[in-house]
């Protein structure tokens, strides 16, 4: 299949919350996104001082697939927060997710960026995807929530 990857532009937002919420109100995360709400999550992101989106194209401009996160500054490293990611339905499993991945690690390349973290759900279909691109458990770091009775909604 053909298709072309390009970094992401603020123009591409609401196409993007498309993708977004025709990918997640499907199996097997089922979310319930609303357009408006998963456009204002994904323009958070958008906004970050040093976003980065990269974006997978069909040759009739159609976006199947998209990253987005950011970098942030560390002691002594630069990381990138690999904050959304998702392929199209009708085109998963045919290495469209990977060429973006790829395509991220080269951009971090280039950036002097070390390393690349994310959050997925534990044992499931999204951690495989990932740790069959390299991506490891981080046995020294811990995932911590605290839920707030008086904001959840």
């Amino acid at each position: 299949m053909d298709y072309q990857v390009r970094f992401l532009l603020k123009s591409d937002l609401l196409i993007c919350s498309k993708t977004y919420t025709d990918v997640f109100n499907r199996p097997p995360w089922n979310d319930g996104w609303e357009r408006e709400k998963a456009q204002e999550r994904l323009a958070d992101i958008f906004y970050q001082p040093k976003f980065v989106g990269i974006g997978a194209f069909t040759e009739e401009g159609t976006l199947i697939g998209f990253l987005l996160g950011y970098s942030e500054k560390w002691v002594k490293a630069n990381h990138f927060y690999l904050n959304e990611m998702c392929v199209a339905s009708a085109y998963q499993g045919r290495g469209i997710g990977s060429s973006l991945i790829d395509e991220l690690e080269t951009y971090c390349v280039d950036h002097n960026i070390n390393s690349i973290y994310l959050l997925t759900a534990r044992e499931g279909l999204t951690e495989a995807f990932y740790k069959k691109n390299g991506f490891n458990s981080n046995t020294g770091m811990v995932m911590l929530a605290k839920r707030l009775e008086a904001n959840n909604q």
